[in-house]
């Protein structure tokens, strides 16, 4: 069994463990179980609060685990020292650029160069395995450089978004 900590939208961490029985996926949050059975590639369907849901899973590059049920994105990763930052497409804690949190198409940029931007703020919305995926804000700063346009194709390694960070986010 791992044990995982999650965290939803950029929001709320928490702990879960998740194992795994032939190809059924046992995931443990706040000791309610729900089974995932395979339903396709990176395709399962689960039954949460007595309901049927198609969920999709990728993994991006860097090891994170991205779970998708009905638009709302969830980042799984092994516990760590640093744990979560302040969203998805950490790409190694650097700050000041702001990652796809996996291969899919800018929707909308929802900032231009110039804009000042806040920690957890939403700066882009990327499209991935039919959902639409918010890109959180890691820090406080400015934007420096915007390296893609909306409908642009994106992976995980090339930053979507350079920031200036604040003053008291660059001695952290």
């Amino acid at each position: 069994m791992s044990s995982y900590e999650f965290l939803i939208e950029g929001y709320d961490t928490v702990t879960s463990a998740v194992e795994k029985k032939g190809e059924t996926f046992f995931v443990t949050i706040d000791n309610k179980v729900v089974e995932f059975y395979p339903s396709g590639d990176n395709l399962f369907n689960a039954f949460i609060n007595g309901k049927r849901r198609l969920v999709a899973v990728a993994r991006s590059q860097n090891g994170t685990t991205y779970v998708d049920i009905d638009s709302v994105l969830i980042e799984l990763k092994e516990p760590s020292d640093d744990a979560f930052g302040s969203g998805a497409g950490d790409a190694g804690g650097e700050k000041d650029k702001v990652f796809a949190p996996m291969p899919g198409k800018i929707v909308k940029l929802l900032v231009a160069v110039g804009d000042e931007v806040t920690e957890k703020q939403q700066l882009v919305i990327v499209e991935a395995m039919k959902m639409e995926n918010p890109v959180l804000c890691r820090a406080n700063g400015k934007v420096k450089a915007i390296n893609f346009a909306d409908g642009d194709q994106v992976d995980t390694d090339s930053p979507i978004i350079e920031l200036e960070l604040a003053k008291q986010e660059q001695s952290d």
